[in-house]
């Protein structure tokens, strides 16, 4: 059974049944049981395995690490939107954007402060810019785009102080432990950023359309009058937390008809006082202790700033930067008049908003386990490996990432799946690690940016109270060419590299 064509079966279990349900984690599940059942074939060994390989990975200090930040991480989100920060922003910020082309600028500026991750980044954005373009007579589906733009591809390509970075990292250092291979993650993540093809092209496209393409005046139907309140507290009931990455919203493909039941985050959040300081002071120490931390880590070790990004301890840093803008930030928002027990809700339930990805996570890791002792990679090394073409790889695994992670709507997804084959190819045919997972993380933004079933598409529609299926068909055109011209950059870079 080892090393044999059977070693495939978990991951060819995977990916169509994540296709067909949609969701991911449950194809996972099923992967799992099918590998570990192959590595112990009785009715109890089969789940002992499942268990045994859980706890491996878990107990493993890097992932006990990234689970941590991961989870810290959803904490201080929390902690932010639950003191007012998001709506204070958001009543400081609209009056005073007076054009249509600042309204754009506004749109791509407010990266800088909402980075951290899309579903932030929607929830604090949209709402605000909702009612700019109602005032400014622009198009929702010009903004909404411009926003979406900036969200997954614009955080894929950061590298540091987002929660897809941790996710990336932990992904490439599983993969490269299964492959045997003593390279570190984060220096890896770093060569990628530059050949996520994908992500760079949209971005292109989304500056062409935000300051240079011709404006479409807004349809009345769209032209309904809320306030900033009421539309930041539409965002959020319709948007929890970071479920994007693991198609919960399933084959939803029209906005909600009946408001869903808020979420006591999200009650509290909209009771607190608004404070535009609330937001920029814990993310401005964040940045601040994000940067320093990681430099920190790597500065004895190398001469050029360069040198000591590749040398630092990433997770690390991050995590020792959000535990201390953790408790500096709540110590804040108490000098400032908040209730510690409605900071406790926000630290708690924020954090548990990351869950989903946490256990998504942990499955991937697991699955990872049981393919690799059935012979995953030594198989596709000496079959799949020895046939298909060094230079073809990237491009084809970006397709077939691209046609599996917009079905799928997830990212994170997408990239767990993938990573592993992708891996286990580069290895047998001794191809650029980086552009291998490159390919894979440009494949699952472009699924995380364009599919109908992406939570992030879903929010964004309904908060500019267009039709998803209509908004995400909008999409389609430019995440063509976009996947176009990234193919095109695989193949050739296949040859270069």
């Amino acid at each position: 059974m080892h090393a044999t064509i059977w070693a495939l079966l978990p991951f060819v279990v995977v990916i169509p049944l994540a296709m067909i349900t949609r969701q991911v984690v449950p194809a996972l599940v099923v992967g799992l049981l099918v590998g570990s059942y192959m590595l112990a074939p009785t009715p109890l060994g089969g789940i002992n395995t499942a268990l045994y390989y859980l706890f491996k990975e878990v107990t493993v200090p890097g992932n006990l690490r990234l689970i941590l930040f991961l989870y810290t991480f959803g904490s201080f989100v929390g902690l932010v939107r639950i003191t007012g920060g998001v709506n204070g922003f958001a009543g400081w910020l609209t009056p005073r954007v007076k054009s249509v082309r600042g309204a754009f600028g506004v749109a791509w500026l407010t990266s800088i402060g909402t980075f951290m991750a899309p579903d932030f980044r929607i929830i604090a954005v949209a709402p605000i810019m909702e009612t700019i373009i109602r005032r400014l007579n622009i198009s929702p589906q010009k903004m909404a785009y411009v926003i979406d733009v900036t969200a997954t591809p614009l955080i894929s390509l950061i590298p540091i102080g987002t929660a897809f970075v941790g996710y990336m990292i932990g992904l490439l250092a599983v993969a490269l432990k299964h492959i045997g291979s003593t390279q570190t993650a984060y220096p890896l993540f770093l060569e990628t950023i530059p050949l996520n093809f994908f992500a760079i092209a949209i971005l292109l496209i989304g500056v062409y359309i935000s300051f240079f393409s011709k404006d479409v005046k807004m349809t009345n139907d769209v032209a309904s009058s809320s306030s900033t309140h009421q539309t930041v507290s539409h965002a959020h009931h319709i948007h929890h937390g970071l479920q994007m990455e693991t198609g919960k919203l399933g084959t939803r493909h029209e906005p909600v008809k009946h408001k869903a039941p808020p979420e006591a985050l999200d009650v509290m959040s909209e009771e607190a006082a608004p404070s535009t300081l609330h937001l920029v002071v814990p993310i401005a120490l964040l940045l601040f202790l994000t940067f320093f931390l990681t430099w920190w880590s790597g500065h004895a070790l190398a001469d050029t700033l360069f040198g000591v990004l590749m040398k630092a301890n990433a997770i690390e840093a991050m995590l020792q930067a959000i535990l201390i803008t953790l408790v500096l930030s709540s110590v804040y928002y108490l000098f400032r008049g908040q209730k510690i027990g409605q900071l406790m809700y926000g630290v708690l339930a924020g954090g548990n908003e990351m869950m989903a990805v946490i256990v998504l996570l942990v499955f991937v890791w697991a699955v990872s386990g049981v393919s690799t002792d059935l012979g995953f990679s030594t198989y596709v090394a000496h079959t799949v490996g020895a046939v298909v073409p060094r230079m073809l790889i990237a491009p084809v695994l970006f397709v077939l990432g691209s046609v599996i992670s917009y079905f799928i709507g997830s990212s994170f997804g997408t990239w767990g799946i993938l990573m592993p084959l992708g891996f286990s190819l580069a290895m047998s045919t001794h191809a650029s690690l980086a552009l291998i997972a490159a390919a894979v993380f440009a494949s699952g933004t472009l699924g995380g940016f364009a599919s109908p079933l992406s939570d992030n598409t879903v929010a964004m529609a309904t908060v500019m109270k267009l039709p998803v299926v209509d908004f995400s068909n909008s999409l389609l055109k430019t995440t063509l060419v976009a996947g176009g011209v990234a193919t095109i950059g695989y193949a050739i870079a296949g040859f270069v590299m």
